[in-house]
């Protein structure tokens, strides 16, 4: 008897403690996320699936801004909006940060609700606090961006995570860009080939598809090259008006390649990410 007394609360001590060590978990997992979990290449695309299991989907729009649609000013302030939408989910997580391709921080970010958004990474990623977790379907986070100086192009990364009451189980992670532009400057794409330029998917493991149309009965000619400059794939001329490409990237090694588009005299070059 005093041997099944002695088990029961043995046991009943140890359920305790274990319950005690899950809840200061969540609360800890609960108080933002750590840095460097973006998804971007310059955080190597690591994301809430580091910790949360499963895989990340990509959406667009979960990031917006108050910069006017001609670009923005260096050291001007603008509000970015993020927005975390998951149908039956009552959990909800964030981490952005606007970079460079290589992960450096471009401009500055600024707290505005201090209740339910902070900042790590000395200031590289703005990421939620547990008041900022709870929601009913969606979630939205503000807080303000000052522009950089001398910089033309700038991404904001963001990872979401959703999930219900807490619980690991059934967690939906999704990966959100915004891309913004320096008043004044146009891309190398919009100018040589409008919104008909399309590149998916980005980043890429087995196949890289690309499009686009042209006016000119020139030439078009599509290059991928990697960071050391040598072209590892050149695909065949065309004198279409809609050129089409499908390019095997499955042999490839991971990392960040640069895709030459040419029509004529018109040169796009787009980064392309690829995780095989």
């Amino acid at each position: 008897m005093k041997k099944t007394l002695l088990t029961f609360i043995i046991g009943l001590v140890a359920l305790v403690f274990f319950e005690s060590f899950d809840l200061k978990i969540l609360a800890k997992q609960q108080d933002g996320s750590n840095p460097g979990f973006t998804g971007s290449p310059g955080d190597s695309l690591k994301n809430c699936t580091a910790c949360h299991g499963g895989s990340a989907i990509t959406k667009a729009n979960w990031i917006k801004s108050s910069i006017p649609a001609e670009g923005f000013e260096p050291g001007v302030k603008y509000t970015i909006r993020a927005v975390n939408t998951s149908g039956g989910h009552t959990r909800f997580g964030f981490s952005v940060s606007p970079q460079a391709i290589d992960g450096k921080l471009l401009g500055t970010l600024v707290l505005t609700d201090s209740l339910r958004t902070q900042l790590n990474g000395n200031g590289k990623y703005i990421t939620y606090k547990t008041q900022g977790v709870f929601g009913v379907d969606s979630a939205v986070w503000l807080f303000d961006w000052i522009a950089p100086i001398d910089v033309n192009e700038v991404v904001f990364y963001g990872a979401f995570n959703s999930n219900h009451e807490g619980h690991k189980g059934g967690d939906l992670t999704t990966l959100s860009t915004l891309k913004v532009f320096k008043k004044g400057f146009t891309s190398i794409k919009e100018n040589a080939f409008g919104s008909s330029l399309n590149i998916f998917p980005n980043p890429a493991q087995q196949t890289l598809h690309v499009s686009f149309n042209t006016s000119q009965n020139e030439q078009s000619v599509i290059k991928l090259y990697n960071l050391q400059g040598e072209c590892v794939w050149l695909g065949s001329n065309h004198f279409d008006k809609q050129v089409t490409e499908t390019i095997d990237v499955s042999g490839m090694a991971k990392g960040i390649y640069l895709l030459h588009v040419q029509n004529g005299a018109n040169l796009s070059v787009e980064k392309v990410l690829l995780t095989n």
